[in-house]
C-alpha cells in the first residue's frame, strides 16, 4: 500500500467521523450555537496572540503578528503553514476578496466544493472581522 492509498483512507476516515457529527462540537450544529458576547469575548481571548512575551530574567520581547495569523493555525493543519496547501487546496496567491467572498460562503452553508462540508463548522464561528483578518493575513501567505 503505497503513501496515496493511505492518504485517501485517512481522508475518507474523516470526512466520516465530520459527516457523522461529534456532539456539541458536530459541524451542523455549530451553525445553530448562539455564544453570549461574553463567551465571545472568552474566546477572543484565548486565540488572541501574544503581543508580550516575558522570559525569566530578561527584558519583555515585542512579538509582531498580524491579527489574523493566530487564527490561521487552524487553517494550516489542511491548508499548509504557507498556504501551500495540503488536504485542502492552496490559499497562498489567493487574493483578499476570494478568501472573503469563500469564507462567506462557506459561513452561510453554501456548497462551494467536495470539502464543504469541513469548512461548514469551520466558518460557522467566524465574526465578519475574523474573516477579513484571516483574508489579510492569507494574502500575505
Amino acid at each position: 500500500m503505497n503513501t496515496r492509498h493511505i492518504d485517501i483512507i485517512v481522508l475518507a476516515l474523516l470526512v466520516l467521523f465530520l459527516s457523522t457529527g461529534c456532539g456539541k462540537n458536530d459541524a451542523f450544529i455549530a451553525k445553530t450555537v448562539d455564544n453570549s458576547k461574553q463567551q465571545h469575548a472568552e474566546i477572543e481571548n484565548r486565540i488572541t496572540p501574544f503581543s508580550v512575551v516575558n522570559i525569566a530574567g530578561t527584558t519583555a520581547v515585542a512579538v509582531v503578528s498580524l491579527p489574523g495569523e493566530a487564527k490561521y493555525m487552524a487553517c494550516s493543519a489542511c491548508h499548509g503553514t504557507n498556504g501551500e496547501g495540503g488536504m485542502g487546496p492552496a490559499l497562498a496567491g489567493q487574493t483578499i476578496e476570494y478568501i472573503v467572498g469563500r469564507l462567506n460562503q462557506y459561513k452561510n452553508g453554501e456548497k462551494v466544493g467536495g470539502q464543504s462540508n469541513l469548512m461548514w463548522g469551520q466558518a460557522a464561528g467566524l465574526s465578519d472581522q475574523d474573516i477579513q483578518d484571516l483574508a489579510e493575513y492569507t494574502a500575505t501567505l
